[in-house]
């Protein structure tokens, strides 16, 4: 995917900061939650390749599926995938600084190969990393319940709202209606349906207005 105004990563063991464009999204399935649980020293770090990757969707917040951000490695290519262990536990002398600090992500945590996507496959594009978080990190599980369910239980139909859980996502509307800032749908008027044949500021009783052309000229 591409972002925009780009966003940081830090590079190799030096962890330089690098602004980049260009990002891969990766998620997934079976990390252990504990190991994110907060505490006085750093939690593990995942790093693909030799870029620490963000986090946007962390398995200790929701238990549910881990999702990352990385720079995009050369398309098409295999790239390994790693995550570190606290600070505290420090590598053997003359050991590899990722087989040392390797968590099992694959047999014996020696981390796990996956391969790029290949030059030619789609690209999504995003503003800035804060509007992919937003979809990525919308719609969520709650407590074991699905965010459909915890919208309705609120009375929420669509679009975000915050929660005691946090924010989630509530989805978009039927086709043909709009999400209003008080987060229901709404069916917008036409020119057509309010007699209006010209006019340029008409409330479509939505929250928004309707352009409805101008007159002939006689």
């Amino acid at each position: 995917m591409h972002i925009t105004r780009g966003f940081t990563v830090l590079r190799g063991d030096t962890q330089e900061e690098v602004t980049v464009h260009d990002g891969l999204l990766i998620k997934l399935q079976g990390l252990d939650w504990t190991e994110f649980m907060p505490r006085a020293m750093a939690p593990p770090s995942l790093v693909l390749g030799d870029s620490y990757v963000d986090m946007l969707v962390n398995p200790f917040a929701f238990r549910s599926a881990t999702v990352i951000l990385t720079e995009a490695p050369p398309p098409d290519t295999e790239v390994g995938l790693w995550m570190t262990l606290p600070w505290e536990v420090a590598p053997q002398p003359g050991a590899d600084f990722k087989t040392a600090q390797a968590r099992e992500l694959g047999p014996k945590g020696r981390g796990v190969n996956i391969r790029t996507p290949s030059a030619d496959a789609p690209v999504s594009s995003y503003l800035s990393l804060e509007v992919l978080q937003e979809k990525v990190g919308g719609r969520r599980s709650m407590n074991g319940v699905h965010a459909p369910e915890l919208c309705a239980s609120i009375h929420v139909a669509c679009g975000f709202t915050e929660t005691l859980h946090g924010r989630i996502d509530c989805g978009g509307c039927p086709q043909g209606q709009t999400c209003t800032q008080d987060n229901t749908c709404c069916t917008p008027a036409t020119c057509a349906s309010l007699g209006r044949s010209c006019g340029s500021v008409v409330p479509d009783g939505c929250g928004a207005s309707l352009d409805c052309g101008a007159c002939p000229v006689r």
